[in-house]
């Protein structure tokens, strides 16, 4: 029996929150990134600026208020993974935009789940960015600020 592909396409808008030798992520719930950190962001909406993306997000999956300072790039990444149902393949072609963001609390942060894609906010240390840790999107944003994990 061959198992279903779907394609997808996703544009989004990431923040980089690095202060005291920490990066502001969230724990990944679903998707390609399930179980590794990941840049707080998502999914673009509609009459909605990739900043003002970044500010709502932020908000809704860490707790915290930031600035949006800078435009530090954009990727384009295509991955495969299984559907969280389990029943078909995704092919995802993600486009997004990463920016630097200031603000956001080192103490009063989300740390449970969303009910979305969010298992929770934490302040990671620098030194635990690690390649098998961490999404791609944080190591190119991390890679945007001079901070390359390999």
């Amino acid at each position: 029996m061959k198992i279903e592909t779907v394609r997808e396409t996703r544009i989004g808008a990431y923040g980089i929150g690095v202060q005291d030798g920490m990066i502001l992520v969230i724990k990944k719930a679903r998707g390609p990134y399930k179980g590794l950190y990941d840049l707080p962001g998502g999914g673009v909406e509609f009459g909605e600026s990739p900043p003002e993306t970044v500010v709502r997000e932020f908000l809704e999956e860490t707790s915290t208020r930031v600035a949006v300072c800078e435009l530090l790039g954009a990727f384009s990444r295509v991955s495969t993974f299984v559907a969280d149902t389990g029943t078909h393949l995704v092919e995802l072609h993600h486009l997004g935009f990463l920016y630097r963001v200031t603000g956001g609390s080192l103490t009063a942060i989300k740390a449970g789940p969303d009910g979305r894609d969010s298992l929770g906010a934490v302040w990671l240390p620098l030194t635990e960015a690690r390649p098998d840790a961490v999404s791609p999107l944080v190591s190119e944003g991390l890679r945007c600020i001079g901070l390359d994990l390999t």
